[in-house]
């Protein structure tokens, strides 16, 4: 059993190293366990000692996670070394919740297994992939998901959660990372014929080259409004792929990605996801919602904008 003396914090970490849009401060306490019993020894020993509880941030990769530029206080669980891949037989596999999707794509390649080629470039982990039900290329977390592992804050202890408890929808599930933390997932897939797969598997890489941006950005800013009404066409008839604030702006590819092109701040990121927000609603009455996740210590102003981005108009 790993004991509380036996995990040291990390205490030179920067938030931009852990998010891809690379903006964020000093992250005062950072653990980085390997596997799912030191993650637990972090959550029940550190987290919670002596009935007082540490403010919590969970990070992985920072696929749309916006940090701010003042940095995360308290205790930050760092999920990249948590990237085990155990095969369970039946074309179902284990993953750590620090998995790079890239990884879960590769797997099921190897098998000739079908059902995860939209992972394979989607920049993110698992656990994360699992907390907004990410997708891609009309697939989604959840047709491969068979249960989850998770550590239960409130109850201190383990669960194993099935697709019906997880409340899979469009870019969001019932995890709620101030009562639940991912550790591992298993994934289910299908026999398929691994040229086809390898050939969808290109053609999801080739769509992202030529429609996403390359410079660091947070991946797609809002949710959709509406199926037939994607947020990136709404923005680009508006023009705002010429808007800029501070040192980021809206990208020339794609009006619903922002690019920090210029050191920007995570100030400057709010700003700008406000005035695209408002124009959707103002121009088209219709209200969206972020699909980026903002962490850390806000200032007044940058609470005050997320506030207002995730009510919406």
């Amino acid at each position: 059993m790993i004991t509380a003396s036996e995990l040291k914090p990390e205490r030179q970490l920067m938030g931009h190293q852990f998010s891809t849009y690379r903006i964020g401060g000093p992250i005062e306490e950072a653990y980085q366990p390997a596997s799912v019993e030191e993650a637990v020894a972090v959550l029940q020993n550190i987290y919670q000692k002596d009935g007082i509880q540490k403010p919590l941030t969970v990070l992985g990769w920072g696929g749309n996670t916006l940090i701010a530029s003042a940095g995360i206080s308290g205790l930050t669980l760092i999920t990249r070394k948590m990237t085990w891949v155990h095969p369970l037989g039946n074309f179902r596999f284990e993953f750590g919740a620090g998995v790079h999707l890239a990884k879960v794509a590769a797997t099921a390649l190897q098998q000739s297994l079908t059902g995860a080629e939209f992972t394979i470039g989607i920049p993110g982990t698992v656990g994360g992939a699992i907390r907004m039900n990410a997708g891609a290329m009309r697939q989604e977390t959840q047709n491969v998901i068979a249960s989850v592992t998770l550590y239960n804050l409130e109850k201190r202890q383990l669960e194993t959660w099935e697709p019906e408890a997880l409340g899979f929808a469009y870019r969001k599930s019932n995890i709620d990372p101030q009562k639940v933390v991912v550790l591992s997932a298993v994934m289910g897939f299908e026999k398929g014929d691994k040229d086809q797969i390898k050939a969808k598997m290109d053609e999801n890489v080739q769509f992202r080259k030529s429609h996403h941006p390359i410079e660091p950005n947070g991946g797609s800013v809002f949710q959709n409004p509406l199926p037939d009404k994607p947020a990136g066409m709404l923005l680009d008839k508006l023009g705002a792929k010429s808007w800029v604030e501070g040192g980021v702006r809206i990208s020339p590819l794609h009006a619903n990605f922002i690019i920090n092109h210029d050191n920007g701040s995570s100030l400057d990121v709010l700003r700008l996801m406000r005035r695209m927000q408002l124009a959707i609603w103002e121009h088209y009455q219709l209200s969206t919602h972020p699909e980026n996740k903002f962490m850390g210590d806000a200032t007044a102003e940058e609470a005050s904008l997320w506030q207002a981005l995730t009510q919406a108009p």
